[in-house]
């Protein structure tokens, strides 16, 4: 029961990049392909990377942190 919080924020931080993933991929498509459309799609991988990363990174931040004041 101690872990549940980390692999709530876990599963939570990987479900939003998934979210980004998609939401980016549907606003890249509303563009004509062109040489551009490979540096759109780079970056919503890298948003949702950074997204997903990020949250399970602040997600074992907070939780340590917590820990530590108890």
């Amino acid at each position: 029961m101690r872990h549940a919080p980390v692999i709530a924020g876990l599963l939570l931080s990987w479900l939003l990049g998934a979210v980004v993933v998609r939401l980016g991929l549907d606003w890249a498509d509303t563009f004509p392909y062109s040489e551009a459309s490979e540096r759109r799609y780079l970056g919503v991988a890298a948003a949702a990377l950074l997204v997903a990363i990020g949250g399970s990174v602040t997600t074992v931040l907070v939780v340590r942190r917590r820990q530590r004041r108890d």
